[in-house]
């Protein structure tokens, strides 16, 4: 049942001790069979994902999986943050920074034309799993080498888009089975948290019926509005009727339990910004529309906000941020600003001290002193001053040059979004303990 889901592939995998990265020694698969993420890659690696499984032509090879996620958001600089995190010696580069496989890939349409395997998933870490078998220190344990160097995962998605592992899980599973996955995922969640405060483990009845009170299961559907256009009459009633179609889709279980049933150990990284230019730069980046201007966004905001209003009048934050009906049918992002929604489903399941949020406006303010917050996250060396000055000097990746062409987002716009967003940074301040993500010495800068 559970097995049937795909929820817990991978897990049972003894990862090597002598390893830092999570890696196993797999036996040699048979002819090299198509994977659809070499369509993805550059011609160079996509021959290199293609030709991994001759490496040395042996019986067994090495196979790894992330050691870190570099989970999002969007628009946050994350590509160039990605570029230099590999640009470290003990970190070993992959065919492909946003697989978006734990998110998306995974389940096939609309996301791929097939399901992509776990095992073209591993392809991807092929050349890092070289890379890191190759590369060994001084081990405590005599005799066995032990390999240092590290990989990681840069799917953007992997911080918020939790609704198609969700969506899968409700549309593979009756209601009974879909209880009790849930309820292995919320007792391990539950146990966690117990741990922290030092508390004992409730019983099975008394987390099934707290399981029972969540908000989160009041769910709304994932499919698509049938039209786009108007909503005359009764906007209210229509929204009702589309979120009512398959209840209780939005659920307790996200990316995060999934990676953290297979990864426990896994270091994250987030890296977010003032959400308003955040949606700004979205905008300008993803809207595939030639007529993209300051005033057609300041109106994109006016209806998106007036939709996010009407869901949440009937439903829980948390279940409008996750829900696809809406995710579509908003003109802009404006979920993806909401990073206490997201960031609190992960510190849900894993530890704080594995879980590392910078704001893109430090980064960019001093490259050096963020990058050797992150290096020293995932337990990697400073480096030396040569290899410092390599890294600073590295050229900025996926710049957004049609932002450049857009102009300025309107004063209008800009105010209107810093009060939605306040709130949520206010809740974000709470759950991380750290005022600056107030953003207000961004703001006292504008």
């Amino acid at each position: 049942m559970v097995e049937s889901v795909d929820l817990f592939n991978g897990v049972g995998l003894e990862f090597l001790p002598n390893f830092k990265n999570p890696c196993w020694y797999d036996r040699q698969g048979g002819p090299v069979k198509e994977n659809l993420f070499a369509s993805l890659l550059k011609p160079a690696s996509a021959a290199e994902l293609v030709s991994h499984q001759n490496y040395n032509k042996r019986s067994y090879v090495l196979r790894c999986l992330p050691y870190f996620f570099l989970i999002g958001q969007p628009k946050c600089a994350t590509t160039d943050v990605f570029q230099r995190i590999n640009m470290h010696p003990d970190v070993a580069g992959t065919l492909l920074k946003g697989p978006h496989w734990w998110t998306r890939r995974r389940y096939g349409q609309p996301y791929s034309p097939r399901p992509i395997t776990f095992v073209e998933y591993l392809d991807l870490f092929s050349t890092a799993a070289v890379d890191i078998e190759a590369h060994c220190a001084n081990s405590t344990i005599p005799g066995v080498p032990y390999h240092q160097k590290i990989t990681g995962d840069g799917s953007t998605s992997t911080l918020w888009d939790g609704s198609p592992t969700m969506n899968h899980m409700y549309s593979t599973l009756n209601k009974n089975s879909t209880r009790k996955v849930l309820q292995l995922f919320f007792n391990k969640r539950e146990g966690f948290t117990h741990q922290l405060r030092g508390s004992g483990t409730e019983s099975s009845a008394e987390a099934d019926d707290r399981l029972n009170q969540r908000k989160d299961f009041e769910g709304c559907c994932f499919s698509n509005p049938a039209s786009k256009g108007d909503y005359a009459d009764s906007e209210r009633t229509l929204y009702r009727q589309l979120f009512s179609i398959q209840p209780g889709i939005v659920l307790p279980v996200t990316t995060a339990d999934i990676i953290h049933a297979v990864l426990p150990r896994s270091r994250i990284i987030a890296v977010i910004r003032e959400p308003a230019s955040r949606l700004y730069s979205s905008y300008a980046f993803f809207t595939k529309n030639t007529d993209i201007t300051p005033e057609n966004f300041d109106k994109a905001v006016d209806s998106s906000i007036q939709k996010w209003k009407l869901c949440t009048a009937q439903y829980s934050e948390r279940t409008c941020a996750y829900n696809k009906t809406l995710q579509y049918d908003l003109e802009v992002r404006l979920y993806n600003g909401m990073y206490n929604i997201f960031l609190r489903d992960w510190l849900n399941v894993f530890p704080k001290d594995q879980v590392l949020v910078i704001r893109m406006e430090d980064y960019h303010q001093d490259i050096s002193a963020t990058m050797a917050s992150i290096y020293a996250h995932l337990g990697l060396r400073g480096l030396s001053e040569d290899e410092e000055n390599l890294v600073n000097m590295a050229p900025v990746q996926n710049k957004n040059r049609k932002k450049s062409n857009v102009g300025k987002m309107l004063n209008k716009t800009a105010e209107v979004l810093r009060k939605f967003y306040e709130p949520y940074n206010d809740d974000l301040v709470a759950l991380l303990g750290d005022a600056k993500f107030l953003w207000q010495d961004y703001y006292a800068k504008l």
